[in-house]
């Protein structure tokens, strides 16, 4: 039975004359949208406008910059980290700069003014844009004091000689004799120990931090090129022998050993001369008058065997 036209069956496939085939349709690119304001700036005499405008606006601050601060000037000095140097000293060196131009204040210029100054070791200088000149600096701390010549000078925790006077009594400082003295690293630049009598007195130093009670007792050092070396202690007048090298930390236990158990007993000047160069021996001299042994005073108190002593440094 034949069907008519308008009817299909459901396996027949849908054909519509007026509607194309699925696989013929070709995707269609999706361009993003620009607003107004995009496509005006996207245009290259645009871009072009705005980046001279940009630059030239950069530019002009920059030179109204440069123009300010051709006009600020030094009205100030400020200095910090001097405990030695008085404050007062340094702007004194430094008054040659009050008023003039900060941009053209060298800094080069004003370490050369500083560099006369011996107890600063390093010096950091700063120009604020208000007007202030900052000085920081750092300074030589004192270790010794040095006899010499008659004469005393500081000698600092490197070796350097520095003036006495003023900073010596402001410390507990022990007294050196006997140091050779080298000349300066650098023209106009501050006096050295010698390199030997640096390394000897610094290691005694080291030691004597170290110990226990005889950081606190020693008076004087007298440094020989013989190895005979030797210190005293406040109140006597003898000499401790520990030599020019060796182990010096257990000379000084031995020292303390000797000073309770025959020293605090016999008095002070029992001895003239007690030499603890030796490895578990103490050689002692008497002295050449027995009759100032008679006439000696007590011994201070042995330090008792424990407890803790206040830390003083030399």
């Amino acid at each position: 039975m034949a069907r008519p036209k308008n009817e299909r069956s459901k396996n027949d496939p849908l054909n519509d004359p007026f509607q194309p085939e699925y696989d013929e349709l070709e995707p269609e690119t999706v361009r993003p949208r620009k607003g107004k304001l995009g496509r005006i700036f996207s245009a290259p005499p645009v871009m072009m406008s705005f980046i001279a405008l940009l630059l030239a606006a950069v530019a002009a601050l920059s030179w109204y910059a440069t123009q300010w601060k051709r006009q600020v000037t030094v009205s100030r000095v400020v200095v910090s980290g001097a405990t030695l140097i008085s404050p007062s000293s340094i702007e004194r060196r430094l008054n040659r700069f009050m008023g003039k131009n900060l941009d053209e204040v060298r800094i080069v210029a004003v370490r050369r003014a500083l560099a006369s100054e011996p107890y600063i070791e390093t010096v950091q200088i700063g120009k604020e844009l208000n007007g202030i000149l900052r000085i920081r600096i750092e300074e030589r701390r004192p270790a010794a004091l040095l006899e010499s010549e008659g004469r005393s000078l500081i000698i600092d925790t490197t070796g350097n000689l520095l003036p006495g006077k003023g900073v010596a009594e402001r410390f507990r400082l022990v007294k050196v004799h006997g140091a050779r003295i080298a000349g300066p690293v650098r023209a106009g630049g501050v006096r050295r120990l010698g390199e030997k009598e640096r390394s000897l007195l610094f290691a005694l130093l080291d030691a004597f931090d170290k110990s226990t009670y005889a950081r606190m007792m020693v008076s004087e050092i007298h440094l020989t090129r013989d190895n005979q070396t030797w210190f005293t202690v406040a109140g006597s007048p003898m000499r401790f022998v520990v030599g020019n090298d060796g182990n010096f930390k257990e000379k000084l236990k031995k020292f303390e050993i000797f000073w309770q158990k025959v020293v605090a007993k016999k008095g002070i000047d029992c001895y003239e001369s007690v030499d603890l160069r030796f490895r578990e021996r103490v050689f002692a001299t008497s002295p050449m008058s027995e009759a100032a042994t008679a006439d000696s005073s007590a011994a201070p108190a042995a330090p008792p065997a424990g407890g803790q002593l206040p830390d003083e440094r030399h």
